[in-house]
């Protein structure tokens, strides 16, 4: 059997790899992106060759045997790491959920004011026709 490509190079397997090496390191879906990104100038991993995946998937087990080494000493990174990436990830879904209520809102205010503003053109335009019905009468009265 053979491993199928996302197109851009790097196989199914690798992308998989590389989202489970850095969830069980505590890092980020953003924060993994912002890196390849940053490091490969590619908007994601799907767009990663194979050579450029097989260099990330190393460069995460070289982090993981780091971790690993620490927490052996206690100090317990990668727990620590895994809290603040569910962390992360809360705030971001958090964020996503209050840009909806702000946009909501948004669009509630623009409707309200388009409410008002034909309601003050309404006015305006009453207004107009009492002053143009006043003035005439006032001209009419004037001329007799």
């Amino acid at each position: 059997m053979t491993e199928k490509t996302n197109g851009a190079g790097a196989t199914s397997k690798q992308i998989r790899a590389i989202f489970a090496i850095a969830r069980e390191q505590g890092i980020s879906k953003e924060r993994l992106e912002k890196h390849i990104k940053k490091k490969y100038g590619k908007e994601s991993i799907s767009d990663l060759t194979l050579q450029e995946a097989s260099e990330l998937i190393d460069c995460l087990r070289q982090i993981e045997a780091v971790n690993e080494d620490r927490d052996k000493n206690g100090d317990g990174i990668k727990e620590i790491r895994k809290w603040l990436t569910r962390i992360e990830e809360r705030l971001t879904v958090l964020e996503v959920r209050y840009e909806k209520i702000v946009d909501r809102l948004i669009s509630e205010v623009e409707i309200k004011q388009g409410v008002r503003l034909a309601e003050l053109e309404r006015e305006v335009r009453a207004i107009r026709q009492m002053l143009k019905e006043y003035f005439k009468e006032e001209v009419e009265h004037e001329q007799k």
